[in-house]
C-alpha cells in the first residue's frame, strides 16, 4: 500500500509538471499565460526607433524562442516615429503592440494615455533610475554623451576633463556639436543651473563651434582630422571607430549625460499577450547581451558593457523625460545661441 500510495503521489506530481498550466523550467505561470494567450494572437507589431539591423536581430531571435508569433515592424527615426504615433491616434488608426521609443517621447507618450501600466518579472532587474514610477516604460538601453576627441590632434593630457575647461581661446572653432542636441542642452541647464547653464553655453557659442547633423557625421569628422574633438557625443560610437582603426577616442567629464530609451506594451493593443512577451524578451538578460554584442550600452545592470568602462566609475546622470514639456523653449534657446551666431 505504501509503494502504491508513493508511486500515486510521483505520477500525480508528474502529471502537474507536464501539465501546460504548469511552469516549466524558467517559465512562470504568468508568462505561460501570456504564451497561451500569444498562440491565439498570432501576431505582434513593433514601432521602433532602432536601426533596422538591431530591431531585425532582435525579432528573429524572439521569433525563434515563439514561433507561433509572427513579428511584424515599422521602424522610424525618433522624431518621425512620435509624429506617426500621434497622427495615427488622432485618425484613430493606431495599431502598435509595442513601442520603443526615444528619450523624452516616451514622456509625451505616456501623457497622452498611449502607454500601458505593466511591471514585467523582468522589470524588478532594473533600477529605480531606469524606469517609470507608474509601470508604463522601462528604459531598453542608454546613450552616454561624452567627449570625443582625434588622439593624433588632442594629447590626451591636454584634454578638458570639466565642461568649464572648454572655455579656451584653444579651442576656438575645433569643437563639434550636434545641432538639434536639444535634451542634452537642456539637462546640462538642469544640472549647472539655468543661468551658469546658458552663460556657459553663449562663451562656447562665442569662441565658436563646428555643427553637426548628428552623433555620426560629428565622429567621422573627428575621426578625418577635420575637426579635433567633439562635445557630447557616443562614447559607444567612438568605440566603433577605435576598433576599425580611426584615431578616435573619448573621456568622461565631470558629469556624463545618459539620453534614456523608454520601453513599453501599447496601451489598448492589439494583440497585448504577445506585446507582453516581446516586453519580457527584450528586457530580459538573453536580450540585454544581444544589444552589448551591437555595441550598445544596456539598462540591466548585471549586463555591463563592452567596454565596462562605458559607464564605470562615472557620474551617470540620465535624461529627464519630462524635459518634453520645455521642448520648445528649448529648442528655441539653443538655436538662438548656436544658429544665430
Amino acid at each position: 500500500m505504501k509503494k502504491t500510495a508513493a508511486n500515486f503521489t510521483l505520477a500525480t506530481f508528474f502529471s502537474l509538471f507536464l501539465s501546460p498550466a504548469f511552469p516549466t523550467w524558467g517559465q512562470s505561470v504568468q508568462t505561460l499565460q501570456l504564451i497561451e494567450g500569444a498562440k491565439k494572437e498570432g501576431r505582434l507589431l513593433w514601432y521602433t526607433a532602432l536601426n533596422i539591423n538591431d530591431a531585425t536581430m532582435l525579432t528573429k531571435r524572439f521569433e525563434q524562442k515563439y514561433p507561433f508569433i509572427k513579428t511584424e515592424m515599422l521602424r522610424l527615426g525618433g522624431n518621425e516615429l512620435l509624429t506617426k504615433i500621434l497622427l495615427e491616434t488622432q485618425a484613430g488608426a493606431f495599431r502598435a503592440d509595442a513601442i520603443e521609443a526615444v528619450g523624452s517621447s516616451g514622456h509625451i507618450l505616456k501623457k497622452r494615455g498611449l502607454l500601458e501600466k505593466y511591471v514585467s518579472a523582468e522589470a524588478t532587474a532594473y533600477p529605480a533610475s531606469m524606469k517609470d514610477p507608474d509601470g508604463t516604460w522601462v528604459s531598453f538601453f542608454i546613450n552616454t554623451h561624452v567627449l570625443v576627441y582625434n588622439t593624433n590632434l588632442v594629447k590626451r593630457e591636454d584634454l578638458p576633463r570639466k565642461y568649464e575647461e572648454l572655455i579656451n581661446p584653444k579651442w576656438n572653432n575645433k569643437i563639434a556639436l550636434r545641432d538639434d542636441d536639444f535634451d542634452n542642452f537642456g539637462m546640462m541647464l538642469r544640472v549647472m543651473g539655468r543661468e551658469p547653464g546658458l552663460n556657459f553655453m553663449r562663451r562656447l557659442a562665442d569662441q565658436g563651434v563646428v555643427l553637426r547633423n548628428g552623433a555620426t557625421l560629428a565622429t567621422q569628422g573627428i575621426a578625418s582630422g577635420e575637426i579635433p574633438m567633439g562635445m557630447n557625443l557616443y562614447g559607444t560610437r567612438a568605440e566603433e571607430f577605435k576598433k576599425k582603426g580611426a584615431p578616435v577616442n573619448w573621456v568622461p567629464m565631470e558629469f556624463v549625460l545618459a539620453t534614456l530609451e523608454p520601453l513599453s506594451v501599447a496601451a489598448r493593443a492589439p494583440h497585448p499577450n504577445a506585446a507582453r512577451l516581446f516586453y519580457d524578451f527584450l528586457l530580459s538578460k538573453e536580450a540585454q547581451v544581444l544589444m552589448r554584442e551591437r555595441n550598445r550600452i544596456p539598462s540591466r545592470p548585471d549586463v555591463l558593457p563592452d567596454p565596462p568602462e562605458l559607464t564605470r566609475g562615472l557620474r551617470l546622470i540620465g535624461t529627464d523625460l519630462a524635459l518634453a514639456e520645455e521642448s520648445e523653449q528649448i529648442a528655441k534657446e539653443f538655436y538662438t545661441i548656436f544658429r544665430v551666431r
